[in-house]
């Protein structure tokens, strides 16, 4: 059917970075209300000549607009979650978090648990990792959990530890670690998944209306930073409230979803492959941890933690090399995804040597594969992932908060970490997202610290690694269309092109124009998803 006889929405008079090369910049799009897409992209002239009976517009007013941001790797139902936790992210010492979680016990009934999320013992003084025994002396009777800022690890009481029925007989679980004294009690720190779930299975979840309460005003907060899109890696449950909210009408965005690698049998024995769904909510494959985290020393290193020894001073390999070829073989047969949580240079290595073994097995159904985080890498490694066509899904946030952390824990090796701009260089398609709840899912506070390499709330501080500093239009890519490419999106997302979805964002400056150090400020006048207006307002 002709543009003129079904309804069409003409986006105009904008300066709008397409980011499609055949077409790069047009000053106005025509959008099919039905459908949702882009048909016609091109000068004002020529899309108002598509003008029709059924015709609706919306004036840019001369703002620059952008393909929608796609944030590659959320967390979207645990940042719904902590936000009814204690925050602990501005705790500068053990005592300050303890004084916070006292302050909760006094309004929490003995039979609830106390959760709270972000504490980082790397910026407390004395820098420590914590024990039970302070949390007893404010929480002696309540169960207390809280996790550290990477998510890798708990502090819990011993209230905590009861409940969960971790003492001194419990053995270590595979893919996790029981801190315990030299006495073998446990200490009250729980590092990695398989330590963490034994005190998850304890805990009474919130009531899912709550939840859905807040994962609506955290939906909004991103349509309001010009996210369209998002590669959300969580379980069932969120599977479970992203339905609910689809099925209430929720105007996005749009979310792409990878499943725990345990749930890969069930995906397979379903015949769940890659690119199920539709535009608002689509299956994309399973995740897969290597390793943990810097912040918690449980990143799996080819060498020891600086100034660390013994049995923990390599960090914590949670999954083999012979386990990652087998996963990559059936996830490929299966035509199914994968995102593969690789830290530290030893699971990227290891995730790399199984990868590569699964691909000469012979997959022809392989969907693509991406390493998440890769904040350490050999250069070897890098130019691997480039000729296996591995997707580098990175957070440049992380880079500049992690900053001091990894020139501690990995000494001279830091001056090759986070290193986007070698990856491009070196042909690795990069895909830009935030890690929420981590860290900021502010697009343009990431972007400038892609940019710039410096965090946008400490502007005294000097970059950190440029030469590893993306430019704006590279950056701009890979929050686009790289995101989109790294989960098999790209004939539907990532530019501005007729036939894909019509998700921009507005901006009332240009980001090609506007100095680098000035881009966290950018305002977002306004955010479409599908045509439809769903923040801001235009004429």
């Amino acid at each position: 059917m002709l543009p003129g006889r079904r309804p069409v929405l003409l986006v105009l008079n904008g300066v709008i970075h397409t980011m499609d090369a055949s077409q790069p910049l047009v000053s106005a799009l025509a959008v099919d209300r039905m459908s949702g897409r882009i048909v016609a992209a091109g000068d004002n002239a020529d899309i108002r000549a598509l003008a029709g009976p059924l015709t609706e517009t919306l004036d840019l007013g001369g703002r620059v607009a952008l393909p929608g941001f796609t944030d590659a790797h959320t967390h979207l139902l645990m940042t719904a979650q902590s936000r009814m936790e204690v925050d602990l992210r501005e705790t500068r010492s053990e005592d300050e978090a303890v004084a916070l979680v006292k302050a909760r016990a006094a309004v929490t009934p003995p039979d609830a648990w106390i959760t709270g999320h972000s504490w980082d013992k790397n910026h407390w003084t004395p820098e420590r990792f914590p024990t039970r025994a302070s949390l007893d002396t404010v929480a002696p009777e309540t169960p207390v959990a809280l996790t550290s800022h990477d998510y890798h690890s708990y502090w819990v009481n011993s209230e905590a530890l009861r409940r969960a029925g971790i003492d001194a007989n419990t053995p270590e679980p595979p893919s996790g670690h029981i801190e315990r004294d030299g006495d073998g009690q446990p200490t009250g720190m729980l590092y990695e998944s398989g330590a963490k779930a034994l005190v998850e299975a304890a805990i009474t979840p919130p009531d899912d209306d709550a939840l859905l309460a807040e994962l609506r005003r955290v939906f909004a907060e991103l349509r309001a930073r010009g996210v369209t899109g998002v590669h959300n890696i969580e379980g069932d449950h969120a599977l479970h409230l992203a339905q609910r909210l689809r099925a209430a009408g929720e105007p996005g965005p749009r979310m792409l979803l990878y499943i725990p690698r345990q749930s890969l049998p069930d995906a397979l024995r379903l015949g769940l492959e890659a690119d199920f769904g539709d535009d608002y909510l689509r299956f994309a494959g399973v995740k897969v941890f290597m390793d943990g985290a810097l912040g918690s020393q449980t990143a799996a290193m080819l060498d020891p933690y600086e100034g660390k020894a013994g049995e923990a001073a390599r960090g914590l390999l949670t999954t083999t090399e012979p386990e990652m070829e087998r996963i990559v073989r059936d996830a490929a047969k299966g035509s199914v995804g994968m995102a593969i949580h690789a830290i530290g240079d030893r699971a990227v290595k290891t995730a790399l040597d199984g990868i590569e073994a699964g691909l000469r097995a012979g997959t022809l159904h392989a969907r693509r594969i991406r390493l998440e985080h890769v904040q350490l890498a050999r250069p070897e490694d890098i130019q691997r992932m480039a000729r296996l066509g591995v997707v580098a899904s990175v957070q440049p946030f992380h880079a500049v908060v992690d900053r001091y952390t990894a020139e501690r824990y990995w000494g001279n090796r830091y001056r090759r970490a986070y290193a986007y701009e070698t990856m491009r260089q070196a042909g690795v398609r990069l895909a830009l997202g935030s890690d929420t709840p981590v860290d900021t899912a502010d697009p343009l506070r990431i972007l400038h610290a892609a940019i710039n390499r410096q965090n946008d709330r400490m502007p005294g501080e000097s970059p950190w690694l440029p030469d590893q500093a993306l430019n704006m239009r590279d950056a701009l890519y890979a929050y686009t269309v790289g995101a989109a490419w790294a989960g098999g999106q790209e004939e539907r997302q990532g530019s501005l092109a007729p036939g894909k979805l019509a998700d921009l964002v507005a901006l009332a400056e240009d980001p090609f124009t506007l100095p680098p150090e000035r881009i966290a400020d950018a305002e977002v006048a306004a955010t479409l998803i599908g045509g439809e207006l769903v923040y801001g307002a235009l004429e």
